[in-house]
């Protein structure tokens, strides 16, 4: 059995729980139910590296529901994860398109801009999703990354500045300008003992 095989069979364990959970003790439609199985299975397929049979099944899915926004982010998610940002682009594009205030499509469409150097782009759509949702630290903070590469180092700083603030835990990794003062001034410190 090759090596694939045995991680789609484990992987499908607990989708197949599920399925049985499902049909003994939840509440759900028949259709509820399989879609669950088949998204289950889908992502089984994804995990046991068998991207071709995970994207069967969502695209099947879209010919019986076009606009269904899960399937779409998921078949972004699965190129998304292996590095295939060209193809994940047109299922993010479909999902903004179908709800413009979907501020997921919108952020994983700008960091698939982001990772291909289109850093316009990815500034765009960003500020889309900061119109309507400004404390989602995650854009900030990549529209802060957007305009550090395209080299306009205020707009850089003011967009790390709001993903800080935004952020009451304190995790929002910022970039290279906020970095590079505080080495700037570890460097002084040195220099002046």
């Amino acid at each position: 059995m090759s090596l694939k095989l045995f991680r789609f069979i484990f992987h499908m364990i607990p989708v197949l729980w599920s399925f049985i959970k499902d049909k003994a003790f939840e509440d759900l439609s028949p259709e509820e139910r399989r879609m669950n199985y088949l998204y289950g299975k889908a992502n089984a397929y994804d995990q046991a590296d068998l991207l071709e049979l995970s994207v069967k099944i969502y695209e099947q899915s879209l010919k019986k529901d076009p606009k269904s926004v899960a399937a779409l982010m998921n078949l972004g998610g699965l190129y998304f994860r292996r590095g295939k940002f060209e193809q994940a682009i047109p299922y993010y594009e479909k999902v903004v398109r179908l709800n413009p205030k979907h501020y997921q499509g919108h952020y994983w469409l700008a960091v698939c801009y982001w990772e291909l150097e289109r850093y316009y782009a990815a500034i765009n759509t960003l500020e889309e999703v900061i119109e309507f949702l400004p404390t989602f630290k995650d854009a900030l903070n990549l529209m802060g990354d957007c305009y550090e590469r395209v080299g306009e180092g205020a707009k850089a700083e003011h967009y790390y500045l709001k993903a800080i603030s935004a952020d009451p835990d304190g995790r929002v990794i910022h970039g290279g300008i906020l970095d590079r003062s505080m080495h700037e001034k570890k460097s002084e410190e040195r220099v002046r003992h």
